[in-house]
C-alpha cells in the first residue's frame, strides 16, 4: 500500500504542495470522504496529520470510522486556498492504526501543528 513517503519520493513537488494546503490553516485540514453502508457517500471535514512517512487521521467511534471499519476505501481533499484553483486530492484504502509508538509520533506532530 503505498504512502506518504512513496508520493514524496515519487513526485517530491506535488507532496511538497499537497503538503502545504493540507497545513495551510496550521492545523491540518480536509474532507474525509467514506462509503456508507448503503453505498452512498459520506463527507466530513478532518484534521489529516502528515507524519511518520503517512498520512493520518485521528478518528473518534462516529460512523464514518464505522465506514472505514467496514469498507476502507477513502478520498480526501483539501480545502481550496482563498486566491488561487489550488487542490490536493488523494485516495487510498485505509488501515487502522496500533501501534502505540506510531500513534504516539503522529499525536505529537498534530499537537505541534496546533502551536
Amino acid at each position: 500500500m503505498p504512502r506518504w513517503a512513496d508520493l514524496a519520493a515519487e513526485a517530491p513537488a506535488l507532496a511538497e504542495a499537497g503538503r502545504a494546503l493540507i497545513y495551510q490553516f496550521g492545523v491540518g485540514l480536509g474532507y474525509l470522504a467514506t462509503v456508507r453502508h448503503d453505498g452512498g457517500p459520506r463527507i466530513h471535514p478532518v484534521c489529516p496529520i502528515v507524519a511518520n512517512d503517512g498520512l493520518y487521521v485521528f478518528l473518534i467511534p462516529s460512523p464514518k470510522r464505522a465506514d472505514l471499519l467496514r469498507d476502507a476505501r477513502f478520498a480526501l481533499h483539501t480545502n481550496g486556498p482563498e486566491k488561487t484553483d489550488d487542490e490536493f486530492y488523494v485516495t487510498g484504502q485505509a488501515r487502522r492504526v496500533t501501534d502505540p509508538t506510531v500513534r504516539a509520533i503522529v499525536a505529537a506532530r498534530a499537537l505541534r501543528a496546533r502551536g
